[in-house]
């Protein structure tokens, strides 16, 4: 067998095995099962996610044709289509795209207008290749065994001056999460055991997950533990794809690059800051061992910044405004200077994660050892017992990328 025909055998099985969890519990049910008032919270919380993070509003929607690739329910795709978009919907289970088309004709006013292809994205041929002005993919690639052939292909389908919205889980921050998934295989082998593995090790982490989505308990279980393929890409990694296929980044959230750029729109030659993947390693970090919520991380960390911001302030302003009847004192001026390299020698910008990470990973290696050592209680117990390892969100699971095909314009 020849190393393709081994790769077609293996994308073929996992699409088979994927399928297969799927149609047993279905993960992207998020307001069907329930109302109106959770389509409509569902959809204030998007169009924020969209506008404020994504740096892509709901009115660009407006009039796009848009093609969704495992479009699953349709609930990430409907409001999309309320947006403006008139949508194509690719799905492989038909579980899914049934209750896909349920959603568009209770929420959409206009339900005819959109189109539902039965199809995995890599049978999907259409008899015309008609490109989009908008290619949505988001929490799919991970559960292929080609993810890379994935996002090439569904990229071919932007059209010039269009936009690709991809996400996934993160390889870095999902770290925490293939920790779990070695614990629940070391002590069950089918999906009621998993689930039963997983309420006694990780309820906490459920019980956050239910809130913060409501999904059932059993949906969010098969998405993170049962479903075999999990194979969550790096930013390196989507960033490279993004080049091969001949696209451009153009925003991600969270922000894949450490906020210290400085180059002004005037600045010669254009820098691409995509091109230092090294850089992705400190975000990725974070996203490793995540488990407050950045509100809960950053206020510390600004409270801490007070002296450097008030040296700061001071030596701007005393030169701030400066015109031809200004003056300057030699000795205020760098006794001003003084206060502020005192004050920023003092700042560590990354000792907090230094620390955190040094802890995070004993832990994980002890953690493994007591999964290999076999009994399930000490497991829990250990659980219970950890500083970071499984608190609060367990690492950042998702990560969301746009990128856009340039056009005679940009080129």
């Amino acid at each position: 067998m020849t190393k393709a025909d081994n790769g077609l055998e293996k994308r073929i099985k996992t699409e088979a095995e994927t399928l297969a969890t799927f149609q047993e519990e279905i993960p992207s049910m998020y307001f069907s099962h329930l109302g109106e008032k959770e389509y409509k919270d569902y959809n204030t919380k998007a169009k924020k996610i969209y506008r404020d993070h994504f740096k892509f509003p709901s009115k660009m929607f407006d009039g796009a044709d848009l093609i969704d690739f495992g479009a699953g329910t349709g609930e990430n795709t409907v409001y999309l289509a309320n947006w403006g978009a008139k949508c194509t919907l690719i799905e492989m289970n038909k579980l899914a795209q049934d209750v896909s088309k349920k959603v568009f004709s209770k929420f959409t006013n206009n339900p005819d207008d959109h189109n539902f292809v039965l199809s995995s994205i890599f049978d999907y041929e259409p008899e015309t290749k008609k490109l989009y002005d908008i290619v949505h993919c988001r929490g799919v690639l991970s559960h292929t065994a080609a993810k890379e052939q994935a996002f090439e292909k569904i990229s071919t389908y932007v059209k010039p001056g269009g936009y690709l919205i991809f996400g996934d889980p993160n390889k870095a921050g999902g770290f925490q999460n293939m920790l779990q998934r070695y614990a629940v295989y070391s002590y069950a082998s089918t999906p009621d055991e998993m689930v039963d593995v997983s309420e006694l090790l990780f309820k906490e982490d459920i019980d956050r997950s239910e809130k913060t989505i409501p999904r059932t308990r059993r949906a969010i279980i098969f998405d993170r533990w049962v479903i075999q393929s999990q194979d969550d890409p790096s930013v390196q990694e989507v960033v490279s794809w993004v080049e091969k296929s001949g696209l451009r980044m153009y925003s991600s959230f969270p922000p894949v690059l450490p906020q210290t750029m400085g180059d002004s729109l005037h600045h010669q030659p254009r820098f691409d800051p995509f091109s230092l993947h090294e850089l992705f390693t400190v975000t990725e970090l974070a996203w490793m061992t995540q488990t407050v919520s950045d509100a809960d991380m950053l206020t510390p960390m600004s409270k801490n910044l007070r002296t450097v911001t008030s040296d700061f302030e001071k030596i701007t302003g005393y030169v701030e405004n400066l015109n031809a009847s200004s003056k300057i004192d030699t000795d205020e001026f760098c006794d001003l200077s003084r206060n502020l390299r005192n004050s920023v020698g003092e700042i560590d910008p990354i000792k907090s994660l230094r620390d955190k990470l040094t802890v995070f990973m004993l832990e994980a290696e002890n953690f493994v050892r007591v999964v290999k050592e076999g009994d399930l209680k000490n497991v829990r117990k250990f659980i219970e017992g950890t500083a970071h390892l499984f608190r609060g969100a367990c690492g950042n699971r998702h990560v969301d990328f746009i990128a856009y095909k340039p056009d005679d314009a940009d080129l």
